[in-house]
């Protein structure tokens, strides 16, 4: 009877101190992720939200530093021929919409003409630099009713000329763009062929997934976003 009472009792400290363990290693755990968890992100979510906070101007250099777009390793790339900085907005642009960035702090326009690895289609993309991000919405909500109604678009830019705007080019093209914190991305995009750049094209939509969602909103702006 002693030697089995002392072994009840070696057993019952025994299972003490495995549940001491077992409450020590649980909390543990559980604090690790809260740790990660509040670790501060990689880029402010203000950072571009305004001028007065990003207040450093583009640059055609910063923008496209070279003469191809290439997005990924072994894939075709988009071939400048033509790129152009200006403080002057409405040069970007046809019909009322210069007037309307220039009510929202419009400083600058970075663009560049290229040709798609996709079908040889030409694309005119690059941004405007507006005073904030209220004002890049406002500028983006009026923009669908504006080319609808003819009354404004972004302008292309004819190679081998001045830059500025092709008028006869925009009622065969399709026009895309972006807010992305007080800036405003944009492409034009015209067939080879001079015909109509349809809502479906296939093309046209890749193009605008490259340039104005990876290559200008994410890896140029997100850059200036974490440099800030």
């Amino acid at each position: 009877m002693h030697l089995l009472l002392s072994a009840l009792g070696a057993l019952i400290l025994l299972g003490i101190v495995g549940l001491s363990t077992f409450f020590v290693v649980a909390e543990q755990r559980r604090g690790a992720p809260a740790e990660s968890a509040g670790a501060p992100p990689s880029a402010s979510p203000v950072a571009i939200s305004s001028r007065l906070a990003d207040p450093r101007p583009l640059s055609l250099t910063e923008i496209y530093p070279d003469s191809e777009i290439k997005l990924s390793a072994g894939a075709e790339p988009y071939r400048l021929s033509m790129t152009h900085i200006d403080t002057d907005c409405d040069i970007a642009t046809t019909g009322t919409l210069g007037q309307i960035l220039a009510e929202h702090g419009c400083t600058q326009v970075v663009r560049a003409e290229m040709i798609a690895p996709y079908g040889g289609y030409g694309v005119t993309a690059g941004i405007f630099n507006l005073a904030d991000e209220c004002g890049a919405a406002q500028v983006g909500g009026q923009l669908s009713g504006l080319v609808r109604s003819g009354g404004g678009t972004f302008g292309t830019m004819a190679a081998g000329s001045m830059p500025g705007s092709d008028p006869q080019a925009e009622p065969q093209s399709q026009v895309g763009w972006r807010e992305r914190g007080h800036y405003l991305v944009f492409c034009v995009i015209t067939r080879p062929d001079g015909n109509p750049v349809g809502a479906d094209d296939q093309y046209a939509r890749q193009i605008t997934t490259d340039l104005l969602g990876t290559y200008l909103s994410e890896e140029k702006l997100g850059a200036r976003a974490l440099d800030l």
